[in-house]
């Protein structure tokens, strides 16, 4: 049987505590233990050719040995309970015929430490409780859909009540084993990998978006020569910039989707939600009507990103100057690889395009260019526009703006947390609309 347990140490796990309850049993609240029964024969550990200290521990383990409440906090895809993509997996789960391991990718999960009990053949998992870091980073898909097999099998529905078993019966899953990839302090990597892994199925979305013609009217508004050398439309373009880094750009500014004071988190958790809002037909979010700032827009999202560091390590009212490139925020966020790209900025100009010095998170821009959407009302014609020049905003007050992102930073730990935090969307935007309306006062 699997549980997941609150434990002080390993040995704990290994003196044969109780691993049959329903519940986490609550020893300690920093961390959590969860154990997995896994044969020897199907383990395996490597270590990462560049990073010494991060290991890939991948396993074959049968999916009745899942525990049942691993947490799905770093996946920015939520799970769906319905639909097409869980409906296929429950059917291939439901063949029992040994070969789920094989046609379905596999659940993903970062770590603190995996350690495998060869004597007890057992994989037991540390995560800290109530980290975002930590848990099921890719394929929870594949995971709500093994529970939900199992509650059925059990006579269960997915709320746990009691309902008469269907034809899933006992033996329908013991031939099933799942893959499961463990990824171990993979922390300063973890936005690259939750980004890179869940962005695959959605850039083939956006590849089937553009066979449609659906990114026309953003095109067009761009300008279809500019647009062409930067946008990477579909999934073997070779221009720079993804379209879906536009589309989470555009998604957090928009007032229509993200109003008031509403938190516009969802511009960085879930880009595949906003792509869909975008593609539709019916406009239901107003993204066209951003067509008249949409260059702009993104014209701006480069400029605070490439003035971030300028901005940070401006004097304060004391005189105090900030060291950007000696933050730790700074510092783990620096990517291994393929940096002078990242801060790369195209948009003002694609042919003689700026590099910073400091890659600038997405995890700190986003929320920072969310807040800007308090600057823009419709016209008279029903399309977006300024209330007032959104670079000049930035150059007056921006560095009070990029320090209030850098305080959220220092409290959280770490640039994701920050772009997934509600808290400091509804803070960006008070700062943006506080600065505007009192260089409004001053000029009166």
């Amino acid at each position: 049987m699997v549980s997941s347990l609150v434990v002080d140490s390993l040995a704990d796990v290994q003196l044969g505590l109780d691993f049959t309850r329903n519940k986490p049993l609550k020893i300690k609240e920093n961390f959590m233990k969860y154990t997995i029964s896994a044969d020897a024969d199907f383990v395996r550990t490597l270590r990462d050719p560049n990073s010494p200290t991060i290991r890939v521990l991948h396993a074959f383990v049968p999916v009745d040995r899942l525990p049942t409440n691993l947490p799905l906090d770093p996946d920015p895809r939520r799970p769906k309970e319905t639909g097409e993509v869980p409906k296929r997996i429950l059917s291939s789960l439901k063949t029992n015929d040994g070969r789920f391991h094989l046609l379905n990718r596999g659940i993903t999960i970062s770590c603190e430490s995996c350690v495998f009990d060869n004597q007890r053949n057992e994989l037991v998992l540390t995560i800290p409780s109530g980290d975002g870091r930590y848990g099921i980073i890719d394929g929870g898909h594949t995971y709500n859909s093994i529970l939900k097999a199992k509650l059925t099998r059990d006579g269960k529905d997915t709320t746990g009540s009691s309902s008469s078993k269907s034809d899933l019966q006992d033996e329908n899953l013991s031939a099933q084993y799942a893959h499961l990839e463990i990824l171990e302090h993979v922390e300063e990597h973890l936005a690259d990998i939750a980004e890179a892994r869940n962005f695959s199925v959605q850039l083939k979305a956006t590849t089937l978006a553009h066979y449609k013609h659906k990114f026309d009217w953003l095109v067009e508004a761009l300008g279809k020569e500019r647009a062409g050398k930067i946008i990477r439309l579909s999934e073997n373009d070779e221009q720079p910039v993804n379209i879906l880094d536009v589309v989470q750009v555009l998604g957090a500014i928009n007032p229509t989707l993200f109003p008031d004071e509403r938190p516009a988190q969802d511009a960085y958790k879930t880009a595949g939600k906003l792509l869909a809002y975008m593609i539709d037909d019916e406009d239901p979010y107003e993204f066209k009507k951003l067509a008249n700032v949409a260059l702009d827009v993104l014209k701006l999202y480069d400029y605070v990103r490439f003035h971030f560091q300028e901005k940070y390590n401006a004097p304060d009212d004391s005189g105090r100057r900030g060291k950007f490139a000696a933050r730790r925020e700074t510092k783990e966020s620096q990517p291994k690889r393929g940096a002078k790209l990242k801060a790369t900025y195209y948009w003002e100009d694609p042919d003689n395009p700026k590099s910073g010095e400091l890659v600038i998170d997405k995890g700190l821009a986003i929320p920072l260019i969310s807040g800007f959407r308090v600057l823009l009302q419709k016209d008279s014609g029903g399309m977006y526009s300024w209330t007032t020049n959104p670079f000049t905003l930035f150059d007056t007050y921006g560095d009070r703006l990029v320090r209030a992102i850098m305080n959220a930073a220092e409290e959280s730990g770490n640039p994701w947390a920050v772009g997934r935090d509600p808290q400091v969307y509804r803070q960006l935007t008070s700062e943006v609309r506080r600065w505007y309306l009192e260089g409004k006062l001053a000029s009166n």
